[in-house]
């Protein structure tokens, strides 16, 4: 599959087909609501905590409406009121739950209840937040539920609370199914692994003849040909703006205390390499002892940062996350340049509108980027459900009408 391009106009001539109506929880800056939109999603209303997000959204979508604040606070009563909708008519509910006590680190520590900071705020049980959007998803009986999250809620410890979901959500009359869709697998040239969890009503499959073991089948199907990092970037290279931004990443790496390290990983490889095996591995011995006669702390060759990858052009890209410019965790650079990906290109790489606008200090845009759910991803997830679900229902409605 070749890299998909578009713009704010293109999505919003998409999401004036009105298929289908949808809310989204935890909405952050859009990357969600950018797929449901391709895929003809009439967005009613959004929730999200943090109010940086919030400016995001609301600068590629003004008139959306919203609520800035902890969806603790919010009722389904509340947005039926805000959207004129009424009990079991919404479409589909949106909600991707903060992720990091489902993380691949987090599923280790079980770290359940305790104060962790998401998000740049301390926060205690963030993940009891997917509570309470089951609570609204009672309230407001939309037909569709769709959570995304990352891989780690399906391993260890956090499966537990997955199992929670499924139950829980079969306690309000829905049957659920997930999986772990890859991104490049969908279109995207990165290497994202998030595990989407699709509950549909039971009445709703009860009325378009759907049995338990075709949900499945709402899943998209793999791709075979992978989008790469030179599909989504490489006419850059002559983007004058891109390359302003470019330069400016370059000076604020390099005053990071890693830069000697980074700087040493070769252009343009024709493999992925990693600061850990490809640059530090080769001077370990002689590192080790130079900070035992010096008294300094001795490196383990598992630090987060010694994982910071270069990945060749003809590869999809590995996993951007929020840390924005913090280099002393593991970045994943530039293939050619000593530097991490610019908000054009991040964005590229998340396929985001070509014209999207973030709003923020630099940091805080490659952050919001890392943090989207990559939108192609989830307009071909809402594409699958309109067609096998949705529209289904809507017929068999008429006919009854």
């Amino acid at each position: 599959m070749k890299y998909f391009r578009y713009t704010l106009d293109d999505l919003e001539k998409s999401a004036n087909r009105k298929l289908f109506t949808y809310i989204s929880f935890f909405a952050g800056g859009g990357g969600s609501s950018a797929g449901y939109k391709l895929a003809g999603g009439d967005c009613k209303f959004v929730n999200e905590f943090q109010q940086v997000a919030v400016d995001t959204y609301l600068a590629n979508w003004p008139n959306t409406p919203h609520i800035c604040g902890d969806i603790k606070n919010v009722t389904g009563k509340q947005i039926m009121e805000m959207t004129d909708i009424k009990e079991g008519e919404l479409d589909i509910l949106d909600a991707s739950p903060p992720c990091p006590p489902f993380s691949m680190s987090g599923t280790k520590q079980k770290g359940w209840g305790k104060e962790k900071t998401a998000y740049g705020m301390k926060q205690k049980n963030i993940e009891d937040l997917t509570w309470e959007v089951i609570r609204i998803a009672g309230e407001m009986k939309p037909k569709v539920i769709i959570c995304e999250n990352v891989k780690g809620l399906t391993m260890d410890y956090a499966s537990e609370h997955l199992q929670r979901m499924v139950n829980d959500f079969e306690a309000k009359g829905y049957t659920t199914v997930w999986k772990v869709l890859k991104g490049q697998e969908q279109g995207v040239p990165q290497k994202r692994e998030r595990v989407f969890i699709v509950s549909v009503r039971n009445d709703v499959l009860d009325d378009i003849g759907m049995p338990f073991m075709l949900l499945s089948g709402l899943f998209p199907e793999p791709e075979k040909e992978f989008a790469t990092i030179r599909d989504a970037i490489g006419d850059l290279k002559h983007d004058n703006e891109n390359a302003s931004e470019a330069y400016e990443l370059v000076e604020a790496m390099k005053k990071g205390a890693k830069w000697k390290w980074l700087k040493r990983l070769p252009k343009n490889p024709d493999r992925v390499m990693s600061v850990g095996d490809d640059v530090v591995a080769p001077f370990y011995d002689k590192l080790i002892a130079h900070r035992k006669k010096w008294g300094k702390t001795i490196p383990e060759k598992k630090m987060s940062f010694y994982q910071s990858r270069r990945v060749p052009y003809n590869q999809a890209s590995h996993t951007l996350s929020e840390q924005g410019l913090q280099t002393s965790l593991a970045v994943h650079l530039h293939p050619e340049e000593d530097r991490v990906f610019t908000t054009k290109e991040s964005a590229r790489i998340m396929t985001l509108p070509d014209d999207y606008k973030l709003t923020g200090t630099l940091n805080q845009q490659l952050a919001r980027i890392g943090l989207m759910v990559a939108p192609i991803c989830m307009k071909y997830l809402a594409d699958e459900i309109y067609k096998q679900v949705l529209e289904p229902y809507n017929e068999v409605h008429k006919s009854k009408d």
